[in-house]
Parts: C-alpha cells; structure tokens; sequence
C-alpha cells in the first residue's frame, strides 16, 4: 500500500533525492518548496503521484495555505520530512561581526518554518506517523566545539527543544519525531569542502539513510530522538 508523505525542501538537495526515493517506490508525495527547479519539474511529469505547491515557510499564511489541501484530503499521513533550511556563509564570524537581523531569518525559516509545517500538519497525524526535522550535530549544546556559526546553531538547537515538546505533546498518539544529522553533504549548503571531501555525503546516500530511519522507525531505541546517519545517538 503506498504512503502519503510530506516534504519540505524538495527542489534539491537531499529534499529532492527523499521525494524522488519514495516516488520510486510507488508512494504519493506531497512537496512543499520556494521554487520549482528543472529537476523537479521533470518529476512532475513523470509522476501524477506528486504534488508540488509554492510555498515560503517563513510565512505563516504560505505555509497554512500550502497545507490546506493535504488536510483537506482526509488521508493519514505517514511520513513528514522536514528538510527545508538555510545557511549563510557569512554567519561563520565572531559575534561582534555577527548580523543579528540575518540571525532572525535564519530562525524563521529553520525553526519556526519546521513549527509552522508541523502545525498544520497536526489533523493528518496518525498512530505510526513518523516526523523527521532535519537538524545538525551543530545544535548540540552538550558537544559544542564552535565559536561562530550563531544564527544557524541557535536555530537548530531551538529545533531540537521544538521536536522535543512536540514528541512529548504526540506521545499518546504513538508518533515518532526525530531530530536527524544528515551529515556534511555534498550540496550548496555543504560548500566546496564538501563537494572535495572524500568522507562527505552524496544527497542520494544522505537520503538512503534518512529515509530508512523514516521507514523503520522500530530499529532505533525508543530513548533515541536526536541522531546522526549513521543511526548514532547525539548529545542534546
């Protein structure tokens, strides 16, 4: 039986390669995105299965407009991936040199984006859906090497507390949230390191390993929220 999935992010990137992954497995994707790129378009065509809206999640009225067809729908969801954020380049400054203002952007799309879909989200959640926000090893307080980088850690780290209260918040209904690492990818978020790196990821193998957590949740402990791709528990 196929699967309604959700996600957020899917013209590129890892949020493509998890929609193009499950559209390859027969399932009904519902894609939500600032704009449409060649490579999704061509999706498009090849699979009436998915529906791809504009959407801004930094914008509360998109994101609740974007969302009302899913619900409207009826069906149960079973997959949330929470893919959509950013990242400036010129957030890897000391705080004196740091943009406080870009810091608010930053956390608008990276943690109150994740709120926003997740809110709307709520009347198609049902017993075994499984919600992953793509976090990072960045928004672990407990392990934090930085001394720059505030804007994009701070806005994981909020996501991560989110996660957390909304797992408690679901946890009669039975749905699984994860905060998940996917890695130092090889994308534009990633930068050129990682396009040379030789232990960086490829978007396809980011989204083999997130999509097999998304798919058996039941192999990862039930104390185990925040986690890298390699299904290793991280410190919050």
């Amino acid at each position: 039986m196929s699967r309604l999935v959700l996600v957020t992010g899917g013209s590129k990137g890892l949020g493509f390669c998890v929609v193009k992954k499950h559209l390859e497995m027969g399932d009904r994707v519902y894609a939500l995105t600032r704009r449409i790129s060649d490579s999704l378009n061509q999706l498009m065509k090849n699979y009436p299965s998915l529906t791809v809206k504009l959407c801004d999640l930094g914008k509360t009225e998109e994101v609740e407009a974007a969302m009302n067809e899913l619900v409207s729908s009826g069906q149960p969801l079973d997959i949330l991936y929470n893919v959509a954020g950013i990242f400036f380049e010129d957030d890897r400054v000391p705080l004196e040199d740091t943009d406080l203002e870009r810091c608010l952007q930053i956390y608008n799309i990276n943690t109150l984006g994740c709120l926003r879909v997740m809110k709307y989200a709520v009347p198609v959640l049902q017993e075994g859906t499984v919600l992953i926000n793509v976090s990072s090893e960045s928004g672990s307080i407990a392990d934090c090497h930085r001394s720059q980088e505030y804007g994009y850690s701070m806005s994981k780290s909020a996501l991560n507390i989110a996660s957390k209260i909304f797992s408690n918040q679901m946890a009669e209904k039975k749905i699984r949230v994860f905060c998940y690492h996917p890695g130092w990818m090889k994308t534009d978020m990633g930068g050129e390191g990682a396009l040379l790196s030789t232990t960086s990821l490829t978007p396809e193998e980011a989204a083999e390993a997130i999509t097999d957590i998304a798919l058996h949740p039941d192999t990862i402990p039930k104390n185990v929220m925040y986690l890298d791709y390699r299904k290793q528990p991280l410190p919050w």
